[in-house]
């Protein structure tokens, strides 16, 4: 009597620790001022409405592992101002990891620092912290926040080296961006402030192209980065790549998708991983879209060249045996007369999904 007495007050306690993405939280968007839109265009699909964002940043992590993955920015190409652009940071003793540099991922880290009390992140992301960035893919939504990634910790007094690993092309965009930004750099040099040049630039690492299961990448005394291409997974681009990092601390696996839809890549990456942060894409309302033209088959093969369906990510689930699933750069669409914010969420349950989470930005997991 006593064993199931126990055995019932820890399945409450669990269960109490498992917040609701449904529940309304105290720090929403639900106030923020808001007229209904009528005409539907690209910069304000009901995705955008704040109407729909009835809950913050939630704490999913277990409380017996110390590193910690959170989810910077949840958003696509889409101009959201409750979404920023897709981008993840593991944190493990205390320092961080990033993968992807949407658009605002400097914003991110602001938002994400005041608004989770799940761990203390004024000691994690500290300017000198900032080091170390992995992108799955070239696209712009994916990129676009590396010349903050570089300069603003700079400008703001970071002497730390930035690395930036990534596939074939990637150290081209850096040198670009180190030059497009001599100017601003040089007045820190010259000007009135009389900067020091260390932690000025970046670094772009390209992940060798010849190689498809490159493995480790990079390894300290945190962390194991593999990468792995994805090939043939997102569109024309011939180089995309997940990546699976293993914590040394508590032996966490992790692994990042970027976008795109199955692929042998994708699922060594998941092998047996303990969360999976992938992307998703509406099947059921996929005629919703704003974008790949055309309707009916035609659609359906130009979203899904890109991005990963329901059944998709069933699949991925079922093949790799990764425990959890955290959805970022979701691609809802609901019918805007019936919107819901967790549609997608659902459509990938029906589809056979398990142990899926709808991220917002700031989560924890």
């Amino acid at each position: 009597m006593k064993i199931l007495c126990l055995l019932s007050v820890t399945l409450c306690l669990f269960a109490q620790d498992v917040p609701d993405e449904n529940a309304t939280t105290p720090k929403n968007f639900l106030n923020v001022p808001f007229f209904k839109q009528t005409n539907l265009m690209m910069l304000n699909p009901p995705e955008c409405w704040p109407v729909y964002y009835n809950r913050g940043p939630l704490d999913f992590s277990p409380s017996d592992k110390p590193s910690k993955l959170i989810t910077l920015g949840t958003g696509t190409p889409s101009p959201n101002p409750y979404r920023y652009g897709p981008s993840s940071a593991l944190i493990v003793n205390d320092f961080p990891y990033f993968v992807d540099c949407g658009e605002a991922w400097w914003r991110g880290l602001a938002k994400a620092t005041m608004s989770q009390n799940g761990i203390d992140l004024t000691k994690v992301l500290t300017l000198d912290k900032l080091q170390y960035m992995f992108i799955t893919h070239l696209h712009i939504d994916h990129t676009e926040g590396l010349p903050a990634f570089i300069l603003n910790t700079f400008k703001y007094g970071s002497g730390a080296d930035k690395k930036i690993y990534g596939p074939e092309g990637i150290s081209k965009m850096v040198s670009s961006i180190n030059r497009a930004w001599s100017v601003d750099r040089d007045d820190m040099f010259q000007g009135p402030m009389r900067s020091q040049p260390g932690g000025s630039l970046g670094l772009g690492i390209d992940i060798n192209p010849e190689n498809e299961f490159p493995g480790p990448i990079y390894e300290d005394k945190n962390v194991v980065v593999e990468a792995l291409r994805t090939t043939k997974a997102h569109g024309a681009l011939q180089y995309t790549y997940a990546y699976r990092f293993t914590t040394k601390p508590d032996k966490r696996v992790i692994a990042f998708g970027g976008d795109g839809h199955y692929s042998k890549g994708l699922i060594e990456a998941a092998r047996d991983a303990d969360i999976l942060v992938i992307e998703g894409v509406t099947f059921k309302n996929v005629k919703n879209l704003l974008w790949g033209n055309g309707d009916g088959e035609k659609k359906i093969y130009k979203v899904g060249s890109y991005h990963m369906f329901p059944e998709d990510l069933a699949r991925v689930q079922r093949e790799s045996g990764v425990k959890k699933i955290v959805l970022v750069h979701q691609q809802n669409n609901d019918d805007p007369k019936n919107y819901s914010r967790l549609q997608l969420l659902e459509e990938m349950k029906a589809a056979g999904v398990k142990n899926i989470y709808s991220a917002m930005d700031g989560d924890l997991f």
